[in-house]
């Protein structure tokens, strides 16, 4: 019995011995992802001597060497050049029998059929594995482009991909420099709407078809200088992700940007140099004459209305619409401000003079406060409800309608031939209104807090109190009042937009705006004062003083005004064309230039106020002196009420020439 089983147990290890070594390999084929690792599994169950063992990595199809060992080591020399340094052995593994392939960063020509081929001095084996798909997503197009502004460029992108075009779930073009949305595809679908404004109707992609064979190339049509920089054409799938860049680059100026650049040039030399030298020496000269007078309206007129041209052109070039339409106007009704202003307005008589003596001002103020915050009432109109809308529209247009009945109010009056004495503080009145509205736009915009809407009315809650003042306090003390008080009410708006804007480059250029309209409110509170006075009467051209005051600040609106609105543009034109991006907000440079040339004005007032009332300012205030030392006095010795003393001091109230 022993003995046949000992019989049994040779004969089982002659067939294993017979049988040799059987190399093992992965159940299926390998799918593997284009850049990523695989592992090619290739073992025997058995340990095999290392003395004697050779392992053999080969390309089926090719007989490419992949990988080869032998004699207890490696061999990556003699590797084919395309797995060098990307095929490896799991060298601590190979004496327990793992002779697995370590393949990396692998690359579209990697899939095919593999073959581990095991020697032994006694016995061979070998098995196949088969990279059968690699799953890959590529973008490529990476080039620069070189185009004049005006003109249609295409930006090339092209994916390749294991997965169909079509089912591919996105493909995003951006604008590196301020991560801007230039266009998106999106399931099968371009969406257009959700394109940058700065982009919007001016970008597209290829038809349907082009798009299933992988182009995603973006067509942009009418080149601006902006649009210069890199751009990312960026694919996603699922894991799978991959983007290529294209740079724009020498933009030219387009012919628009060339006429932009001669008309400022012309405007300037022709409108405020040549001009204003001519200008200069009439009034210098005392001439009234026809010829002096067109030289002088030519020189309010040619500078500002080419100007206010020139910026129309750069919105509609460069699309910056409530930034071009802001400088636009406040060069265009400058030449109200300078016929306000300027010394040959008395040659103006009759109508025209007394219109534009009340309504330069109220004005210009309702179109800048229009143009500058009609984009935030656009945002809060799509934000609301119908009946919210109705509210809205019934609450903003107080301010323009108001306005409008004041003009028409002003025009009839004059051609009626009545005096404009009446109803003097009621632009005032309609201003403060329109501060109000402001605010309150801004609070309800950026978050509604009570303790602002309470600061914005302020202003409304200060006229009622003021002119109630008027029946207890002396005149001028009560308009001196008044002047600190909208000192007070500015400084309150300027922080509020400052703090509040949550948009820097709006809340930058909305705070110089603020600013600049609270000057205006300060000019047209002295304009009521003046005619609430009244006195109607232009005393901005008697004496010689004030008469070169007067010149100096025409000659700084007319001429440095325009100059720096000329530079300034002409500069980002060029620092756009080379940098492709914008450097600075228009706005925030040319409104502080206005608001310089305002408080001039402003000081040009003030001066003519002060001579104008300043015995009347001064008797008032020895009259409430002398009020309350009296009753102090008579609190404290009621028998002596002083009016000796007062009939001493009343002869220095009336100095001589009063």
């Amino acid at each position: 019995m022993e003995t046949d089983l000992m019989s049994c147990f040779y004969l089982l290890l002659l067939m294993v011995i017979c049988d040799g070594f059987h190399v093992r390999g992965p159940s299926g084929p390998l799918i593997v992802q284009l850049g990523g690792s695989v592992m090619l599994p290739c073992f025997v169950e058995t340990p095999l001597p290392m003395q004697e063992l050779e392992i053999e990595w080969k390309r089926n199809d090719s007989e490419t060497l992949v990988h080869w060992w032998q004699n207890g080591e490696s061999h990556p020399e003699s590797q084919n050049p395309s797995y060098r340094e990307r095929a490896h052995f799991f060298i601590e593994e190979i004496a327990q029998g793992n002779f697995s392939l370590l393949l990396t960063n692998v690359t579209r020509e990697d899939a095919g059929v593999y073959k581990c081929a095991v020697y032994t001095n006694k016995d061979s084996d070998e098995t196949l594995i088969e990279i059968k798909e690699i799953e890959r997503l590529i973008v490529s197009g990476a080039h620069v482009i070189s185009a004049y502004a005006g003109e249609d460029i295409t930006l090339n992108c092209s994916v390749d991909s294991h997965i169909p075009a079509e089912n591919i779930e996105q493909v995003l073009w951006m604008k590196m420099d301020g991560e801007i949305l230039v266009l998106l595809y999106e399931h099968g679908e371009v969406h257009t709407d959700s394109s940058h404004e700065r982009y919007m109707d001016r970008v597209e992609l290829f038809s349907a078809e082009e798009r299933n064979k992988g182009n995603f190339s973006l067509r942009l049509k009418d080149v601006r200088t902006d649009d210069k920089g890199l751009y990312t054409c960026s694919a996603f799938s699922g894991a799978f992700s991959d983007n290529t860049t294209v740079e724009v680059q020498q933009l030219g100026f387009s012919s628009m940007q060339v006429g932009i650049f001669v008309l400022c040039a012309l405007g300037f030399v022709i409108g405020s140099l040549i001009l204003g030298y001519f200008s200069y020496t009439s009034f210098k000269n005392n001439d009234d004459s026809g010829r002096a007078l067109a030289i002088q309206w030519g020189h309010v007129l040619c500078p500002n209305i080419t100007m206010a041209i020139v910026f129309i052109l750069w919105g509609v070039t460069d699309g910056f619409f409530t930034e071009a339409a802001t400088c636009s106007a406040l060069n265009g009704f400058r030449i109200l401000f300078l016929l306000w202003i300027a010394l040959h307005l008395k040659t103006v008589q009759g109508y025209p003079r007394q219109i534009i003596n009340r309504l330069a001002i109220p004005l210009q103020y309702a179109v800048i406060s229009v143009i500058a915050y009609s984009p935030i009432v656009v945002d809060v109109w799509y934000n609301i409800t119908t009946g919210g809308k109705v509210g809205l529209l019934i609450f903003l247009l107080s301010g323009p309608l108001s306005t409008l009945l004041y003009i028409l109010y002003i025009i009839t009056t004059v051609c009626r031939g009545r005096t404009l004495q009446e109803g003097a503080g009621l632009s005032h009145d309609i201003t403060e209104l329109s501060n109000f509205l402001r605010l309150f736009v801004i609070i309800n915009t950026y978050g509604f807090q009570s303790g602002l809407l309470a600061l914005a009315l302020i202003p409304v809650f200060a006229q009622n109190f003021i002119y109630r003042c008027l029946y207890y306090l002396p005149t001028y003390l009560s308009w001196i009042s008044w002047m600190i008080l909208e000192v007070v009410t500015a400084s309150a708006s300027i922080y509020v937009h400052y703090v509040f804007v949550d948009n820097v480059k709006e809340r930058d250029a909305l705070t110089c705006v603020t600013a600049f309209l609270h000057i205006l409110t300060a000019m047209i509170m002295f304009i009521s004062i003046k005619y609430s006075s009244g006195r109607e009467s232009d005393s901005r051209n008697t004496g010689t003083q004030q008469r070169l005051s007067h010149l100096v600040v025409f000659m700084f609106g007319s001429v440095v005004v325009v100059l720096v609105n000329a530079v300034v543009l002409l500069v980002e034109l060029i620092l756009k064309a080379r940098k492709g991006q914008r450097t600075v907000d228009l706005r925030v440079v040319l409104l502080p230039t206005e608001c310089v040339f305002a408080v001039c004005c402003i000081a040009l007032q003030i001066s003519a106020f002060w001579k104008r009332n300043r015995i009347s300012i001064r008797e008032e205030i020895d009259r409430l002196g002398r009020s309350c030392g009296c009753k102090q006095e008579h609190r404290d010795s009621p028998p002596q009420c002083d009016e000796h003393e007062l009939e001493n001091l009343a002869p220095e109230a009336q100095p001589s020439g009063s």
